[in-house]
């Protein structure tokens, strides 16, 4: 078996482990990109984004559904559903993928839709 893992094969599954990796972590943050919660607070709609685009909701199994997932993590994908209060991205997650790769253009683009929701303390 090692020596199936050895030179280009060993280099192949690396990078796509690699691959992989990145591309978790990008959704990751293009999902809570702005968004905070304090570890007191519970979990609300307001904590990640959602896109309601058709094309994304199909193809990526309900993903862009996230806030939904948060507030229900054991539902099967295929019951989430959209979460009225949930801040939402102006396109799908394809639409997503470039400008969020350039700082400045997603700042640009992204942060005038940060919701600005005053924080709630939690109770003593």
């Amino acid at each position: 078996m090692w020596s199936a893992l050895s030179g280009w094969a060993a280099l192949a599954v690396i990078f796509h482990a690699g691959v992989a990796v990145f591309m978790l972590e990008y959704v990751n943050y293009i999902q809570h990109y702005g968004l905070s919660r304090d570890i007191t607070e519970r979990i609300a709609p307001r904590h990640a984004w959602e896109s309601q685009t058709r094309w994304s909701r199909w193809t990526l199994l309900e993903l862009p559904l996230h806030p939904a997932h948060h507030l229900s993590p054991s539902l099967p994908f295929w019951q989430l559903a959209p979460i009225e209060g949930a801040p939402i991205l102006p396109t799908g997650y394809y639409g997503l993928f470039w400008p969020s790769l350039f700082p400045p253009l997603w700042k640009r683009w992204i942060d005038p839709r940060i919701p600005t929701t005053p924080r709630i303390d939690p109770e003593p």
